[in-house]
């Protein structure tokens, strides 16, 4: 029986062990009809799964510095590595959560099951994405990070 629940507990553990987490903190650049916010300083986190897909979580998201989203996650994502270089894309409905702190500010939750695309790629060191939320009437189109800064060198001759 001890043995049983010691292999049973290792087992748990190495499960959770495989889950490896990245914080990418770049600029956020917000599009809506061709207007652009200002670059914001932003973290998204990365989350591979046991499974090797990815969860993508974009917390606290706020609209153009003044309308409060909420949490843009998106799990389930699976990726192709070359060189290094981790490659993705998705298509999800998915749900916005409330933020921190007051439930009651958060828009995301009204809006229901929502059409988000992402695309993207990202080394151990860079994230590049971008975000495409289907609001209806609007897309909103999010970038994090620039595209020629996710780049990896696994070998330099001399």
């Amino acid at each position: 029986m001890k043995k049983t629940l010691l292999t049973f507990m290792f087992a748990i553990a190495a499960t959770f062990a495989m889950a490896q987490t990245t914080n990418y903190t770049d600029n956020l650049v917000v599009t809506i009809d061709g207007e652009s916010t200002d670059p914001q300083m932003t973290t998204i986190i990365v989350e591979q799964n046991a499974d090797g897909t990815y969860k993508l979580a974009l917390n606290n998201f706020v609209l153009g510095g003044m309308m409060q989203i909420g949490n843009i996650v998106l799990n389930g994502i699976t990726a192709t590595e070359e060189n290094g270089i981790k490659s993705f894309q998705t298509n999800q409905n998915i749900l916005i959560t409330a933020g921190d702190g007051n439930e009651d500010d958060w828009m995301g939750p009204m809006l229901g099951e929502i059409p988000v695309s992402l695309t993207g790629k990202m080394d151990a060191e860079k994230l590049y994405c971008t975000i495409d939320i289907d609001l209806g009437e609007m897309i909103v189109n999010v970038v994090f990070g620039e595209e020629d800064k996710v780049t990896s060198i696994e070998n330099i001759a001399v």
